[in-house]
C-alpha cells in the first residue's frame, strides 16, 4: 500500500487517537467541537466508537457485499445513547483488531465501493481517526501531537479515497488539485487530485502551506497559513467545502 508510513505504524496512530479522544476528563467531555458544528468532545467519542462497529463489519465482510455497509451503520445504532467512552473505545479498538491478521485477506471498502485490505483500512483508520484527534485538540487548546510525515500519510489519503468519494456522491469536480507540504521552510511532500478525465473543465490550483494546516483545509476544515500559488482560488474553495456538502454524520448521543 503506497503512501508515507508502514502498517504498524497506521495502526499505533489509530489506536493512539481512540485513547486520546476517549481518555478525556468529564469536564473535556462536555466542551464543544468547533470543526464539527452541533458535537461536545463526548459526541466525537461516540463518533468513532460507533462508526467503529460500521467499520469492524465491513472489515469481516468479503468485497461482493455491499450491504455491509448498511448493515454495519445500523448496527451502530442501535447501541444505547451515553454510552461510556471505555465502551466506546472498545468498540473502535475492536475494529482495529481485525486489521492485524492476514493483510493481504480481501474485504469490503467503503471509500470505493468493493475491494479492499486490512491495509486499506488501516490508512483509512490512521487518517480519519487522526483527523478526529485533531479536531479534538483543537477544541480543548492541546498541542498537535501529528508530525509532518503523519499529516503528509493523511493528506495522501484524503485525496487518493476521501475527496474522491465525496466527489463520487456530489457528481461535481472542481478540478486539479495540488498541495505542497511545508515544514520549516522545506516541502516534505505533495499530494494531487487529478481532474476526471471527462471533466468539461479544465481548473486547476496549487497549494502550499504546513503539514497540518495542508490536512485541516482538505478536510473542509478551518486552517491557517497556506497560499495559493497557482491558479484559481476557487478551485481550493470548492474542494474545501466538498466534505461537509457530500455527507456529515449527526451527533449520535
Amino acid at each position: 500500500m503506497s503512501g508515507h508510513l508502514d502498517h504498524s505504524a497506521r495502526i499505533a496512530a489509530a489506536r493512539s487517537a481512540i485513547d486520546y479522544i476517549c481518555d478525556r476528563s468529564e469536564a473535556e467531555l462536555a466542551a464543544p467541537v468547533p470543526n464539527c458544528p452541533g458535537w461536545t468532545v463526548y459526541n466525537a467519542a461516540s463518533h468513532i466508537g460507533r462508526v467503529g462497529i460500521a467499520w469492524k463489519e465491513m472489515i469481516t465482510s468479503a468485497p461482493e457485499d455491499p450491504e455491509s455497509r448498511a448493515r454495519g451503520y445500523e448496527r451502530a445504532g442501535l447501541k444505547p445513547t451515553g454510552t461510556s467512552t471505555a465502551e466506546l473505545a472498545s468498540w473502535a479498538q475492536s475494529a482495529i483488531d481485525q486489521l492485524t491478521d492476514d493483510l493481504d485477506r480481501r474485504c469490503y471498502f467503503s471509500m470505493t465501493g468493493g475491494e479492499g485490505d486490512p491495509r486499506l483500512w488501516a490508512w483509512h483508520a490512521a487518517s480519519e481517526l487522526g483527523m478526529h484527534r485533531l479536531d479534538v485538540e483543537m477544541a480543548l487548546g492541546h498541542e498537535h501531537s501529528m508530525n509532518p510525515v503523519q499529516a503528509l500519510d493523511a493528506a495522501d489519503y484524503t485525496c487518493r479515497f476521501f475527496l474522491q468519494a465525496m466527489r463520487r456522491v456530489l457528481e461535481r469536480d472542481p478540478g486539479g488539485l495540488t498541495a505542497r507540504l511545508v515544514d520549516a521552510g522545506e516541502v516534505v511532500g505533495s499530494v494531487t487530485v487529478d481532474p476526471l478525465p471527462e471533466s468539461a473543465s479544465s481548473a486547476a490550483v496549487v497549494v502550499e502551506g504546513p503539514p497540518i494546516q495542508v490536512l485541516l483545509g482538505l478536510w473542509g476544515r478551518p486552517h491557517s497559513g497556506i497560499e495559493v500559488t497557482d491558479g484559481d482560488p476557487e478551485v481550493w474553495h470548492q474542494w474545501r467545502a466538498l466534505p461537509s456538502e457530500a455527507f456529515q454524520f449527526g451527533a449520535w448521543d
